[in-house]
């Protein structure tokens, strides 16, 4: 099984990182032919050169090392004194640069191959090589041959000579005669032989005295042995492949954004309850997709969404009969905390529930903003007065729901949070709602959302998809059970690629399907885009105009 996982956690990398993949694999290519058309082609000619015994040698046949040894003697300093005088070379040339020499097999061929930019000179550098050995061969068959004669005609002589002495002693005197004529029996027999030497070497300097025979003279050949072009971009694409799976799986390795709900629940530690994905209106950047198109794919997703958070509230209070505070939260900013609350309580609200949607963002309170609100008193102003609660809450034209503003920006926003008079004020919600939605700042960034968090029955975890860090979402995680929090799920935002076309249900529950705008007129827009945005414009602020005046305009408190 981790066998299994792991080869499909490399497939997820790998499906992830195809780009940078294709990127190096076509660099690759893109170098494997710029280094074969910018090369110069070099070209092979070879000779080929049959060994015969020569001078002395009296057997038919040449041992294999023998063969072996002749190899190195095609290249050896005599035989580039030859080619330099042959080429009339101004200086011995270095035959090892020249040309190779190998033997064919077990056989006395040897195969003598030049390179060269030029054909012509390939094969004429292979031809005169070949034939300044066979030279060189033949005058060492000479030489053996005058040193082998100038032995045996020392040897002859000294024969002679013994012989003229032994005819003198026996023409001197009759002592010994039997003895010395015995001897001079011996020393016509090895005259004889002598002679018989001398006739021989003779015949073997005539039959083989050139060592060999060119059996192949080299021909141009105008085919270029390199650059070998076509295996050069075969051999650049398989290194580039490799190279860039290589380095996609390390790219992806030192990645700590997280990629797909399966590396966020890991993370997390918690179930994943909404999967939410990209939308390519533009219409809802500034608007709830819930409430501007409530049968988009997105508004499908928050009502899936509302129905798993309503299981998890009636699950966290099975035994108690008020309302639920849910509290959704992000790691960090941008991860679209805001806009999800938002579209979570007009989807709940729809459901039947009744919905109090609470800004608990004090710093950057955009909730009002996201309802074409103002800048009313909130939470803020609740929390430092002795008012009820129900006189801040702002019915926003949505049946079942109410907003809570962030109010008045605090200077100690820390502070009331963890009062007292939080504690009450979400008490008296709970008994009057069904769900308590309350939007508080990123985890990590402040002690706000910490102390929210021991205040909730459930609380979401908003994630971006590309955006969150794997890291911020596991603090996020060891922070949580730090609190002791109740039930934890997560929302993932902007997964996927947004499709060219969606199914819905129009208002009589038939299939239609949604047209998609022209690409001048769309961009791909998730849903963390507009809390991204907004959830910068509120702090300290003063009134922010409505969002859409003309369908909700601005509502005041009931008081």
């Amino acid at each position: 099984m981790p066998d299994r996982k792991n080869f499909s956690d490399y497939a997820r990398a790998l499906r992830r990182r195809w780009r940078l993949v294709l990127v190096v694999l076509v660099a690759a290519v893109a170098l494997a032919l710029a280094y074969s058309l910018a090369a110069t082609p070099q070209y092979v000619s070879t000779a080929d050169v049959l060994i015969e015994p020569s001078g002395t040698e009296l057997a038919t046949d040449i041992a294999a090392e023998e063969v072996a040894t002749q190899t190195q003697v095609v290249t050896s300093l005599p035989v580039a004194r030859l080619v330099q005088t042959q080429l009339s070379l101004d200086k011995t040339p270095d035959l090892t640069k020249l040309v190779t020499v190998q033997a064919l097999n077990t056989s006395r061929i040897l195969r003598v191959t030049a390179e060269d930019t030029s054909p012509d000179r390939a094969a004429d550098t292979a031809n005169t090589v070949a034939t300044a050995y066979l030279q060189f061969r033949q005058q060492e068959s000479i030489s053996r041959y005058e040193r082998a004669r100038d032995r045996l005609t020392q040897e002859e002589t000294e024969v002679d000579r013994r012989l003229k002495e032994i005819d003198r002693l026996l023409a001197k005197d009759g002592s010994g005669k039997a003895e010395l004529q015995a001897e001079r029996r011996n020393v016509l027999t090895k005259l004889g032989q002598i002679a018989t030497q001398m006739e021989s070497l003779t015949d073997q300097l005539t039959s083989v005295g050139s060592g060999g025979e060119l059996l192949r003279s080299a021909e141009a050949d105008h085919d270029p042995v390199s650059p070998q072009t076509l295996l050069n971009v075969i051999l650049g694409a398989l290194f580039g492949l490799l190279l860039g799976l290589g380095a996609a799986i390390l790219r992806d390795r030192f990645d700590d954004a997280v990629h797909g709900e399966e590396s966020v629940r890991q993370a997390v530690g918690a179930v994943v309850v909404g999967r939410v994905p990209a939308w390519p209106e533009r219409a809802y950047r500034d608007d709830l997709v819930t409430v501007e198109n409530p049968h988009a794919p997105a508004s499908e997703e928050y009502q899936r969404l509302a129905v798993n958070v309503r299981f998890m509230a009636a699950t966290a209070r099975a035994a108690d009969t008020h309302g639920a505070v849910v509290l959704t939260t992000s790691g960090q900013e941008g991860e679209g905390k805001t806009i999800t609350s938002c579209n979570l309580a007009v989807a709940a609200a729809r459901l039947g529930l009744r919905v109090v949607m609470v800004d608990g963002d004090l710093r950057r309170g955009a909730v009002s903003a996201r309802f074409g609100l103002d800048d009313p008193p909130g939470l803020s102003d609740l929390l430092v007065s002795e008012d009820k609660a129900s006189s801040y809450l702002i019915d926003v034209g949505v049946d079942n729901l109410d907003v809570l503003a962030a109010g008045t920006a605090p200077p100690n926003p820390a502070a009331l949070l963890s009062s007292g008079r939080m504690r009450l004020v979400l008490s008296e919600l709970a008994a009057e709602a069904d769900l308590v939605i309350l939007d508080s700042p990123p985890v990590l960034t402040g002690a706000d959302s910490l102390e929210l968090a021991t205040l909730a029955d459930v609380v979401i975890v908003v994630t971006r998809d590309r955006v969150s860090r794997r890291r911020q979402l596991v603090a996020v995680r060891e922070t949580l059970r730090h609190l002791k929090v109740g039930a934890v799920g997560i929302v993932c935002n902007a997964l996927g690629d947004s499709p060219r076309a969606a199914y819905a249900h129009d208002v009589r529950g038939r299939a239609t399907r949604e047209p998609v705008e022209k690409a001048e007129e769309s961009a791909v827009v998730d849903p963390a885009v507009s809390s991204a945005g907004s959830e910068r414009s509120t702090e300290g602020s003063g009134s922010a105009a409505p969002r859409s005046p003309g369908a909700r305009g601005r509502r005041q408190p009931r008081r």
